[in-house]
């Protein structure tokens, strides 16, 4: 008995053995040395033209992502859009008479995150507002007899906040929240500069529109004293505390925040403009929801190709644009753009190429979110189903050449030969994508890294030393 058992326990390691993928003996050594052997860690990858496994260490378990989680909003994207549409936003209202509509003036807002500088050439995201008034105008628009509507029914809520996205994140530059209508991301610079003598600093903003109420508590310094300014929004961004002081003669600061009203904003500056180019209003502003279509429009922009949006925020880990290009995708599915339409979009996507959907659990679009989950094989096989996606793969950042890997990888003669998307969130590392290897060979992999305490650099260049041995296959 005592034989045939132990004949039985070698039979199944070899057995276990056998299944094991060409590399996993050799990744699972190198992430076993210094700080790294603490992580948790997820690698996986595949040649991509046989589909044989690689590696896989904890392959089918969840991880966090971190950015990496935008490779799934890019998924979405290209499974329901062309590259090359564009989204309108119109005014709509009744047929004009005499210079004059009756009833309301309707902007139809269309969910439109590309209204941004480097989007628009450089141009402010709100002149597509002044573009709108001016071409209202041209068409002879003077009068309203109604109000100026902004019609969010585009958004099921017309400013969601990501969920799972921390309270402390919600004041960086580097989370504007989605909405309906939104231009510049929902960023808004404020700028403080000494004032005279002794009185409060002068607070001012990026645009001429109440983006913030302003708490001003602060005071000019002496000349030669150390600066003591604080500036501080509020948690729910309707408001920026200004308090310490700066001295005289200093430059000032100007730091950039996300406004948290940005469709009321827009609206403000929609009026001013409609104004400027001299057509009363008789009525208020107001933001409301699935609004009656008026019968003729009078005035409508398109933003820049999703394509284009699709290449900022890979390539340069932009949290706004995936959020709401997240939400945008689910318009195609429902109609309207919500995290909930998103959520089933997502699964039916998973679906669509043979990815059991308990490899996933979605809370935002971005990664930035903590509740999201994935694991590495489920990323391997939405990049093997994008990999003659040009418009998918032409967006990913291109070691030592663009975006978050222009300066990593080069260094391993890897110079332009890995297209991947990375992610950082504390305590997390991630990169995914795809390998050109010498052989012509290419290596579709996921890696991440999860619950180290060691330094990110450490871990970031123990990723690079596995992808470099991808590389040699």
């Amino acid at each position: 008995m005592r034989l045939r058992s132990a004949l039985l326990s070698i039979t199944i390691l070899v057995s276990t053995a056998a299944f094991a993928a060409p590399l996993d003996s050799t990744v699972e050594n190198m992430v076993s040395e210094g700080g790294a052997k603490r992580a948790v860690w997820g690698v996986y990858a595949i040649d991509s033209k046989s589909g044989a496994v690689l590696v896989d260490i904890n392959g089918t378990r969840l991880h966090t992502p971190a950015s990496n989680r935008k490779l799934v909003t890019a998924a979405m994207l290209c499974w329901k859009f062309q590259a090359d549409e564009t989204i309108t936003t119109e005014l709509r209202g009744g047929t004009i008479s005499g210079g004059a509509i009756s009833g309301d003036l309707v902007l139809r807002a269309g969910g439109d995150p590309t209204w941004t500088p480097e989007l628009l050439g450089g141009a402010s995201g709100h002149t597509k507002l002044t573009t709108l008034a001016k071409e209202a105008a041209k068409n002879g628009l003077k009068h309203v007899n109604g109000d100026l509507v902004v019609d969010t029914g585009i958004y099921d809520v017309a400013e969601p906040i990501p969920p799972g996205w921390a309270w402390d994140n919600l004041d960086a530059s580097y989370a504007g929240k989605p909405s309906a209508l939104s231009f510049n991301e929902n960023l808004v610079g404020v700028t403080v500069k000494p004032g005279r003598g002794a009185e409060p600093l002068d607070v001012t903003l990026a645009i001429s529109s109440q983006a913030f109420e302003i708490i001003n508590q602060s005071r000019t310094l002496g000349g030669g004293s150390a600066p003591t300014l604080r500036i501080n929004r509020s948690l729910d961004g309707q408001a920026v505390t200004v308090a310490g002081g700066l001295p005289q003669g200093s430059q000032g600061s100007t730091v950039t925040l996300p406004t948290g009203r940005p469709v009321a904003m827009a609206a403000e500056l929609m009026r001013k403009a409609l104004e400027k180019e001299g057509i009363v209003i008789d009525g208020t502003t107001r933001v409301d929801r699935n609004v009656e279509r008026p019968p003729a429009q009078i005035a409508a922009v398109t933003g820049a190709p999703v394509s284009q949006a699709l290449r900022v925020c890979l390539r340069e880990s932009d949290n706004f644009l995936a959020e709401s290009l997240y939400l945008l995708a689910s318009t195609k599915r429902f109609g309207s753009a919500g995290y909930q339409g998103a959520y089933k979009m997502e699964s039916e996507y998973w679906k669509s190429i043979g990815v059991d959907s308990s490899e996933i659990h979605p809370a935002d679009g971005s990664g930035l979110s903590r509740e999201d989950f994935i694991s590495p094989h489920a990323l391997v096989s939405l990049l093997k189903a994008n990999e003659k996606v040009d418009w998918f793969v032409d967006s990913l950042p291109v070691s030592g050449q663009s975006g978050t890997l222009k300066y990593r990888l080069s260094d391993k003669g890897l110079a332009g030969r890995v297209v991947a998307k990375t992610g950082t969130l504390d305590s997390t590392a991630a990169l995914s994508g795809y390998i050109k290897c010498p052989s012509g060979k290419i290596v579709i992999f996921s890696i991440m890294a999860n619950n180290y305490t060691c330094s990110t650099n450490t871990i970031r260049a123990k990723i690079d030393d596995i992808v470099e041995l991808l590389a040699q296959r």
